[in-house]
């Protein structure tokens, strides 16, 4: 398997691989990039990179090692659980790692645990981390996954190497694809939706409900842009009694605000990652930066009432009514 069907960003492999091959080899990672981007795909061929046994910087997928990753079953890659329906990290959970860190890895050179989406893990278990990755044992490895390096405590962030994960192009995207099986009509369409961010695509050829909030973000969307209010009150109506789908839109229409103050700060549309990207164009021809954040703002704001099980109806009547008032 090539890469460990891990595209492009050739800036985090060439960084693995130099430091492989010089023996220079740092104890705690951070990755981090959108949602979708391979985070974990990317901690996996850290892993792999780290203990293949042809020890050439970068994983061979063949010897016993890498197969073992491949298949999640090495004994010195320790994936760390969340708890709970927040699924934070509990302190007690991190503390474990640390008492159990010292201890020597089972077959390899290192022992590797690999702690994903820590975006949400609270300053007390950030804290119990935080030993290990200023006093880690030579053998041991920490790589941590978040999207936003900004989750994680200063004094974290200064004591790990950060390597970010990125978009791939549209053919890479597809061939990615292919590889589940999906037909090449259905590839195209998600690529064309969601660009290069193959975990998004995927999600989006597995779940019909993804299908039905981007094609409701789209007409919300459509419906700011020309300030029709019926419509927005149309659509956000008919999401009445459906929690998770609210919540989806909800998110997926912040990434089309924020790609249009992105689009707007002149960033240009290479790094726009949102579902409707021509639409977060069209968005920021209509309204100011300033009138934009404050879209945002709201919306978060029920994003967090929804989510505290607030009243779903009243929610959504109040959120179009303070849209209205920001157009």
């Amino acid at each position: 398997m090539e890469n460990f069907s891990f595209y492009e960003n050739e800036i985090l492999k060439n960084t693995i691989r130099s430091m492989i091959l010089k023996d220079r080899v740092v104890n705690s990672f951070l990755i981090y990039g959108e949602k979708g981007l391979g985070k974990k795909t990317a901690a996996d061929y850290i892993s792999a990179a780290l203990l293949c046994e042809k020890k050439n910087g970068t994983p061979c997928g063949e010897c016993k090692s890498c197969k073992m990753i491949l298949h999640k079953t090495h004994p010195d890659v320790i994936y760390a659980e969340p708890s709970g329906k927040s699924g934070n990290y509990k302190v007690d959970t991190l503390r474990e790692i640390v008492e159990n860190a010292p201890i020597m890895p089972n077959e390899s050179r290192y022992k590797i645990y690999i702690i994903a989406d820590m975006d949400n893990t609270l300053v007390p278990a950030q804290n119990a981390l935080l030993k290990l990755i200023e006093e880690p044992p030579d053998h041991c490895i920490i790589i941590l996954t978040a999207q936003s390096r900004t989750s994680l405590l200063p004094t974290i962030i200064s004591r790990v190497i950060s390597l970010s994960v990125h978009e791939v192009t549209s053919s890479s995207c597809e061939k990615a694809l292919a590889e589940y099986g999906y037909n090449s009509k259905e590839i195209q369409k998600s690529v064309e939706i969601l660009g290069g961010n193959i975990g998004k695509c995927k999600s989006y050829l597995e779940n019909e409900d993804i299908v039905d909030a981007v094609t409701i973000t789209k007409n919300i969307t459509d419906a700011v842009i020309t300030g029709d209010e019926y419509l927005i009150l149309k659509e956000f109506s008919e999401l009445a009694g459906a929690k998770p789908m609210t919540l989806m839109v909800l998110k997926l229409l912040c990434e089309v605000i924020r790609d249009a103050m992105s689009y707007n700060a002149g960033c240009g549309e290479k790094i726009l990652i949102s579902t409707y990207k021509s639409g977060a164009v069209r968005l920021s021809e209509q309204i100011t930066n300033a009138k934009a954040r404050k879209l945002y703002i709201v919306i978060n704001k029920y994003i967090e009432r929804i989510n505290s099980n607030g009243n779903l109806s009243l929610a959504l009547n109040s959120l179009c009514s303070e849209i209205k008032e920001n157009l």
